[in-house]
C-alpha cells in the first residue's frame, strides 16, 4: 500500500556518480548541480582518489581544505540520510544542521571513523538548507538522500 501523499513526493538520492568526468580526479562542483546551491568548499572526488581512503566508495563530495559544506534550495525538502567517511582523522566529529529561514531547527552530531562509512539516518523535515560541519577534519559524504514534496514551497 502506498504512503498517504507518496504521489506528491519525490525521493532523491544523490550518489554523484554522474561526475566521474575523464582526465579530473577531483573538482568544485557543477553551479546547481542536482538543483541546489552548494558552497564553494564542496568538491567531487572520483574513485582514482577517493577508493584508497574510504573502501567501498566509487564518487563522493570532499569537504575542500577540511571546511564546512552549506547545500541550500528555494524549495523546502526533508533530509533523511547521508553517509560519511573520515579522511585521514579517525574519529572525526560532524555536525549537521538542518535550518529553514535562517532558523537552526535540527542539530545532529556524527562520530566518524577513518576507512569506514558511517550512514546517518536523519528526518529533517522542511528545511532549505543543510550545514555539515566537520571541525576542520576532511570528510568525504558518499550519498545524500532528500525528499521533495511537490506543491511545498518556501512559507512566507
Amino acid at each position: 500500500m502506498a504512503e498517504a501523499g507518496a504521489e506528491n513526493s519525490k525521493e532523491m538520492v544523490i550518489t554523484f556518480q554522474d561526475l566521474d568526468l575523464p582526465g579530473r580526479a577531483m573538482g568544485p562542483l557543477p553551479s546547481g548541480y542536482n538543483g541546489f546551491t552548494w558552497s564553494a568548499s564542496a568538491w567531487f572526488m572520483t574513485r582514482a582518489f577517493l577508493s584508497s581512503f574510504c573502501p567501498g566508495s566509487q564518487i563522493g563530495l570532499l569537504n575542500a581544505n577540511g571546511q564546512d559544506v552549506t547545500i541550500e534550495s528555494k524549495a523546502l525538502f526533508d533530509l533523511k540520510g547521508l553517509s560519511l567517511c573520515a579522511l585521514w582523522k579517525d574519529k572525526a566529529r560532524v555536525v549537521v544542521e538542518g535550518w529553514a529561514k535562517g532558523v537552526r531547527k535540527y542539530a545532529t552530531t556524527q562520530t566518524v571513523s577513518l576507512g569506514s562509512t558511517t550512514h546517518c539516518a536523519l528526518d529533517y523535515r522542511d528545511v532549505d538548507r543543510v550545514e555539515i560541519k566537520p571541525d576542520g577534519a576532511h570528510i568525504v559524504i558518499g550519498t545524500i538522500t532528500v525528499l521533495f514534496q511537490r506543491n511545498r514551497s518556501q512559507p512566507g
